[in-house]
């Protein structure tokens, strides 16, 4: 019976309809992001551990100022190649498909470009005015903000073609990993502890994203499908696209400020050594969603599949199943987190970072909800309602702005914990409401109402 029972699990995965794709997507996705929450994890630790809390609160500070420009400055371009190019291939218009690629590494390119010239003219401007380590570990990741971009977009050309774990491995493995044996290598051979700064290990972090876009852009030359192989004349929906591009340009903003605002505010009303805590402590928890950021990549082409056929029962009964599945992938490391938060900080990062026990605790509720709402925001994107998404990460961002404001200068890193986890669930309930509004499925991991 064992015997039986595995032999039709492997026919399944075998398969080439709707359930195999997304078994062998969702266990590939599953390991890759595992994989990358242990990169990223080892990364802080190393990181933590070699700068000490005053120092890695400057590289932590200087790389949540690059996020918050790097990310807008995409224009929302990822998540439509995604979209657009799972159309594509479904009809297969390869010169929509080629048209699209075209004008989505034009647009990254002027606007990258763009927020690289700002950014550099007004950190340079600043700088005259004085030494600054902040400044400097700046200046030293400037160029990140077009190498990611042009990344992010390779990426979401492969993911596009439903190859979803490997456009996930430049950024997800890649990028992380080369970043983590320069580091190591770095302790091992080069210099102490001492005399790592935080500028090095920027440029470090800068050395490992032109490694990810060197892999991303083989991979993408590599996995062009046929209908781009007989060069198509190119067909350009430029209207379309941007006024599709516009709203998803808002929901990335909003969403990298929702992300970075506890960090950056942290930043500006409390000394360097509080931030590098609070960034430690916000790596740990990112952990407990390590589910919902494995299964929502998956999610993505099939969601646009399944909305664009006009099959609602399929796609709901998806939804549920995911939802439910991110839930219990979120519920071991939250309970660990809440049992034993002080003592792993301690284990894993040194006894200076245990002052944030009590802000991880809180971060870690936050993200629960998080995963218990499902991949609601995937699902609006993904069905044309990026304008509901915008809405939703607006409020929440507000939100989470003004709490930050009135509670990190009297509370520390405790009140950016308390804004970042009440901004997290409004934003999910928010967008949960839209789901309902919109496409009548329930997007949690229960029915409810």
């Amino acid at each position: 019976m064992i015997r039986s029972s595995i032999q039709r699990a492997f026919g399944t995965l075998r398969g080439n309809g709707l359930r195999a794709q997304l078994l062998r997507g969702g266990i590939g996705s599953l390991v890759i992001r595992a994989g990358n929450a242990l990169l990223a994890f080892a990364v802080a630790v190393v990181l933590a551990r070699m700068l000490g809390p005053e120092r890695y609160g400057i590289y932590s500070f200087a790389l949540a100022i690059l996020m918050l420009t790097a990310i807008p400055a995409q224009v929302g371009v990822p998540q439509l190649v995604v979209r657009e190019t799972a159309r594509s291939q479904v009809t297969g218009d390869g010169g929509a498909m080629r048209g699209l690629w075209r004008w989505a590494s034009v647009a990254v390119l002027l606007f990258s470009g763009g927020a690289f010239l700002v950014v550099a003219t007004l950190t340079l401007w600043t700088h005259s005015f004085g030494e600054s380590n902040r400044v400097d570990t700046l200046l030293a990741g400037l160029v990140l903000i077009p190498l990611m971009a042009f990344t992010n977009v390779g990426g979401a050309c492969v993911r596009g073609l439903r190859k979803v774990l490997l456009g996930q491995l430049p950024e997800s493995i890649v990028r992380p990993g080369v970043l983590l044996l320069l580091l190591l290598g770095w302790l091992a051979f080069v210099q102490p502890k001492a005399e790592f700064s935080a500028e090095r290990a920027m440029l470090l972090y800068v050395v490992a994203a032109i490694v990810a876009l060197i892999v991303a852009t083989l991979l993408l030359w590599r996995l062009r499908p046929e209908e781009l192989r007989a060069n198509p004349e190119p067909v350009y929906r430029s209207s379309e696209w941007r006024s599709a591009v516009i709203p998803l340009a808002l929901i990335s903003g909003l969403h990298v400020v929702n992300s970075y605002a506890d960090l950056i505010i942290l930043g500006l009303f409390r000394p360097d050594d509080e931030v590098g805590i609070y960034r430690a402590v916000a790596q740990f928890a990112l952990l407990i969603i390590f589910g919902l950021q494995a299964i929502s990549q998956v999610l993505h082409p099939h969601f646009a599949r399944l909305y664009a056929i006009g099959n609602k029962k399929i796609l709901q009964r998806l939804v549920t199943t995911s939802a439910r599945a991110i839930l219990a992938l979120a519920l071991i490391p939250f309970l660990t987190v809440l049992f034993f938060g002080g003592d792993l900080l301690s284990l894993v990062f040194g006894s200076e970072y245990t002052g944030g026990a009590t802000a991880l605790v809180i971060l870690a509720f936050g993200q629960l909800a998080n995963a218990a709402f499902g991949s609601v925001g995937a699902l609006l994107n993904m069905t044309g309602h990026e304008r509901d998404t915008m809405r939703g990460m607006l409020i929440a961002m507000g939100v989470n702005v003004v709490l930050n404001v009135v509670l990190v200068p009297m509370y520390g890193m405790n009140g950016a914990a308390i804004a970042t986890a009440t901004s997290l669930f409004l934003w999910n309930a928010v967008l949960r409401h839209y789901v309902r509004k919109r496409l009548s499925i329930e997007s949690s991991a229960f029915r409810v109402g």
